[in-house]
């Protein structure tokens, strides 16, 4: 339930209660609020936790009302099910298969993409009988390249497993080399993380000094990488699947040289709950700080891949971070490769919360360098003198509106009776808000609401008196 939508909250803090638990890890508490009704100013609100990875509810049917009472033998089913769809090997024995896969020739190992397994030679019989997908031979550059060697988990409101191009990968790692960085920690960025593996098996030289660790919820890497470089892990909820042995291999590599020359690259589902992922980048830098003795000031490097447009939402989440205008360019995603994702290019920009001048971007695909921002822009990326920035955000050239008094959309026309730049065949005086849930006022949404925060505070207020009535009630009950 890790997602946008229009009229569900993600709640962060919910203090030190316990969360209910799904099969990728501890549930996020979420708000549903309900527009009241023609004769009323507000409307209603109720809370649930929902799996924290997954939007859809076919893909995670967990859920769970947050005044709901949840009986032993419900209890028990949930317990079953969490390990149904935990992986068939541990870690460690996957590892170990694929050690033995390793030694053997390239015509006897072969993987299954139904199953996303590698295959040892006696198994492929069994799994070709039951119509599996099966790849063989499969050769060591196969092997080096999970992502390449394994089918994308591409559905958006699942893994969203859209892995970025080449070119992409090369700019990246030859910034966070011109910027000192020696220790990557690749949250949902497997083919960043290859790329450096790669490098690194030949020499360290060869790779620039860079050496990386993956966390992704996808197990099939287990395969392919040692405890030491890969641990399962949910960037919703900040949840290591392997428990404390994981954590500890995070926290040491984010220790070792001081922590001085760290570096985070995350590349989240877009549809995501933007407000997790801020917990989580919070939770990742506060654990650098305590263990390498770095002020509260002081901010663990952030690369975060996103949308222009969720460029408020995420200044909103994590206001110290800016977006870059470099176009982020991914192999297998038809909206940023196709005819359309062509025109302008890629829509997904970088975030990060280093000064944009520190991170030069490549001459020879346009970008430059404006003196006034202190910043690289995009060819098409014109300063305007009015707004005193450069102001275009989607791959085309804005155009200043002096009645609307900022740089808008070539699309745009300014409509006289709208009083605002608009497309040319838009309808005036359409509505184009439905106000806010809580408080029914047209001028704000939800999120910006005044009462929100209060409307939440009083609610778990009544919650706790609640509790302490059922507990108190329970201990009347046994001295009967």
């Amino acid at each position: 339930m890790a997602s946008c939508s229009g009229n569900i909250d993600v709640v962060i803090d919910i203090g030190d209660r316990m969360r209910p638990s799904c099969p990728h890890g501890p549930a996020l508490l979420f708000t549903k609020y309900i527009k009241g009704s023609e004769d009323t100013t507000g409307g209603c609100q109720r809370r649930f936790f929902a799996c924290s990875a997954f939007r859809d509810r076919k893909a995670c049917p967990f859920f769970q009302w947050e005044d709901e009472k949840i009986s032993t033998g419900k209890m028990r089913i949930r317990e079953e099910i969490n390990r149904q769809n935990a992986p068939p090997y541990t870690h460690k024995q996957y590892w170990k298969r694929f050690l033995q896969l390793k030694d053997m020739s390239k015509n006897d190992r072969s993987c299954c993409h139904t199953c996303g397994l590698l295959l040892l030679p006696e198994e492929r019989t069994s799994h070709k009988s039951s119509g599996h997908k099966i790849t063989s031979p499969v050769t060591e550059q196969m092997l080096r390249r999970p992502s390449q060697l394994f089918v994308p988990l591409d559905d958006n409101k699942t893994y969203a497993q859209y892995l970025f191009a080449e070119p992409t990968v090369d700019f990246l790692l030859k910034t966070l080399q011109t910027l000192k960085f020696t220790h990557i920690l690749c949250v949902g960025c497997p083919r960043i993380h290859e790329s450096i593996q790669i490098k690194c098996s030949a020499n360290m030289e060869a790779s620039g000094g860079l050496n990386s660790l993956l966390l992704d919820l996808d197990y099939r890497f287990f395969q392919t990488y040692p405890p030491s470089l890969f641990c399962q892990y949910n960037m919703f909820n900040h949840h290591f699947f392997d428990g404390k042995s994981s954590e500890k291999v995070c926290r040491k590599f984010l220790t070792e040289e001081d922590g001085m020359h760290v570096a985070v690259v995350m590349d989240p589902p877009f549809g995501g709950m933007v407000e997790a992922l801020a917990a989580t980048i919070k939770k990742i830098e506060h654990t650098w700080q305590m263990i390498s003795n770095k002020p509260p000031d002081c901010h663990l490097p952030v690369f975060l891949f996103f949308p222009y447009f969720m460029e408020k939402r995420i200044l909103d989440c994590v206001p110290e971070f800016c977006m870059l205008d470099y176009k982020v360019d991914y192999d297998n995603h038809l909206l940023f490769t196709g005819a359309k994702g062509k025109k302008k290019g890629s829509p997904v920009r970088i975030f990060c919360n280093l000064p944009p001048k520190m991170v030069k971007l490549p001459k020879e695909d346009g970008y430059w360098y404006c003196e006034k921002c202190n910043r690289y822009s995009a060819k098409e990326n014109r300063h305007c003198d009015i707004c005193e920035t450069c102001s275009s955000k989607d791959g085309t050239t804005y155009v200043h509106c002096d009645r609307c008094g900022r740089c808008v959309k070539p699309s745009r026309v300014h409509c006289d009776v709208c009083n605002t730049c608009e497309i040319p065949e838009h309808t005036c005086g359409a509505v184009r808000s439905e106000g806010c849930h809580i408080c029914g006022s047209l001028d704000h949404k939800r999120r910006e609401c005044p009462n929100k925060h209060q409307q939440q505070h009083e609610k778990f207020r009544g919650m706790k008196r609640k509790w302490k009535f059922d507990k108190s009630q329970k201990k009347k009950t046994r001295k009967h």
